[in-house]
């Protein structure tokens, strides 16, 4: 049976060895940064500013260690300066982002491929893409065509979601963990 095809980035589902339900803490994302990012998105700190950009692919320098999480939602000040809380961190927004940032944090995400029983345990990176603006949910998927020779994730298991859960087929949901996180 196929896997539906419905990206939405990286969703928390607990830590690996238990301990406390998954949390949260508060970033700056500075008003200098042109990008939205969106809920489900992982995310790195640029240490010059402190300030919470999109996470780049291997390749990028010191960007592909450098993520701390996924960012799950922004707070700030409308053009009204009305106090708002959105899935997303608008493009160019001075904002409070919220970010799962626990490296022992797990998360499911859609691989954009296929997968085979022997992925666990390997390693894969993630392929990016903009956002979806309606939903604000992020559509970073699992990047199945260098399993085994990608860095940023680690393949934990399967998700036993119906539906998404079909090992073998295209688009299948994986538990993975950031293998490349900056606080490990």
């Amino acid at each position: 049976m196929a896997n539906n095809d419905a990206p939405f980035g990286f969703n928390p589902i607990g830590k690996l060895g238990g301990g406390t339900s998954p949390a949260m803490n508060s970033y700056k994302a500075l008003a200098n940064y042109a990008v939205e990012m969106f809920q489900g998105d992982i995310v790195k700190i640029v240490e010059a500013a402190g300030d919470v950009q999109l996470f780049a692919i291997a390749g990028g320098g010191t960007d592909a260690t450098n993520a701390i999480g996924v960012i799950w939602g922004s707070n700030f000040d409308d053009a009204t300066g009305k106090p708002t809380f959105k899935n997303t961190r608008p493009a160019s927004q001075k904002a409070t982002v919220f970010v799962y940032d626990d490296p022992y944090q797990r998360f499911e995400i859609q691989g954009d491929g296929a997968s085979d029983q022997a992925d666990i345990s390997k390693t894969a990176d993630v392929t990016l893409g903009t956002g979806n603006s309606s939903t604000g949910v992020s559509v970073t998927e699992l990047d199945s065509s260098n399993i085994g020779t990608g860095a940023n994730l680690r393949i934990n298991s399967f998700s036993t979601k119906e539906g998404r859960n079909s090992v073998g087929s295209n688009n299948i949901i994986y538990n993975v963990t950031i293998n490349e996180h900056k606080f490990k």
